[in-house]
């Protein structure tokens, strides 16, 4: 009976690390383990983007997410970014993140996931304006949404239960920065930096339920990557968000961009105690409509590219 008992409690375990390796890409580590023991230096101001972007509307990105802990190596899912632009506006850019379930972690765990993240951010410097996080997990329904004010430098944070609507107990405002990315923005402002000098850190706030996050990106180095959707030269960047930077725990989270002016994610590998989750480009769209700038360059601070 304890044996059973103990087998059960581990499989519990090994499904929640399997779902939480799934969602991780589309909501950079697991929620739960969110902290801030590490005080980092983060700008004033925004900081500057040369256009065009690296990335065109019409951009879609799609991975093949693999766990493996222990003896267990499986397909979990699949993962998709888009760019777009939103409806009726020039002034902003649309990224959205799907997450959906695949392989073993249906077939053996049971498990159904349709998570979809939407950014809405500032075309010029990426300053993001909301987030929206709509959750499916089998029975599980959420939506998170974050409205920033730039003025008044506020974010306003709320969770949704769609059986109750108009509840607003779970709703916070909160100081913020006056320039600040979330988990989605986060990976296409990374790729707006040069990245020339390894082991210099480009450091920015991130914004996640309501919290501020110093957290940062820093060339480890140039490697030739093969991967389902071709071979590609590539720079090894370690996305620096765990030991209380964003993640109390310890790990790593490691992105393989491109080595030109696109800076496409190819590859990423996020390791911690629960697993290593693998995320691999298989299918690559570009997009043809390139993203220019609305007004003339801020003073800003690319202090990455001095």
């Amino acid at each position: 009976m304890t044996q059973s008992i103990d087998r059960t409690q581990r499989l519990r375990r090994l499904r929640a690390a399997v779902l939480a390796a799934l969602v991780a890409v589309a909501a950079w580590p697991a929620r739960a383990d969110s902290g801030r023991d590490v005080a980092t230096p983060a700008p004033k101001k925004a900081f500057n983007v040369e256009h065009p972007l690296p990335f065109k509307f019409g951009e879609k990105l799609v991975y093949d997410v693999k766990f493996a802990r222990s003896l267990i190596h499986a397909n979990v899912g699949e993962v998709t970014f888009a760019v777009s632009k939103p409806s009726g506006s020039d002034q902003h850019v649309k990224f959205e993140v799907s997450a959906v379930s695949r392989g073993a972690l249906v077939s053996l765990f049971g498990v159904k996931v349709h998570d979809v993240f939407t950014t809405l951010a500032d075309r010029d410097d990426l300053f993001v304006y909301s987030t929206l996080k709509t959750l499916q997990e089998n029975d599980f329904r959420q939506r998170e949404e974050a409205v920033f004010d730039r003025g008044t430098q506020r974010v306003r944070y709320r969770v949704i239960d769609p059986s109750a609507p108009d509840d607003r107990s779970k709703a916070i405002e909160q100081e913020t920065r006056p320039w600040v990315q979330d988990v989605v923005s986060a990976l296409y402002f990374a790729r707006t930096r040069k990245l020339k000098n390894v082991g210099r850190e480009v450091h920015f706030p991130m914004s996640d339920q309501g919290q501020t996050y110093d957290i940062g990106v820093a060339l480890l180095g140039r490697e030739s990557v093969k991967v389902d959707a071709g071979t590609f030269q590539t720079l090894k960047v370690d996305a620096r968000i765990f030991n209380g930077r964003y993640i109390r725990r310890e790990g790593q989270l490691v992105i393989w961009l491109t080595d030109d002016a696109r800076r496409i994610p190819v590859k990423a590998q996020m390791k911690s105690e629960k697993g290593t989750a693998t995320f691999i480009l298989t299918s690559l769209d570009e997009g043809k409509e390139a993203i220019g700038p609305t007004r003339p360059t801020t003073d800003g601070a690319a202090v990455d590219d001095e």
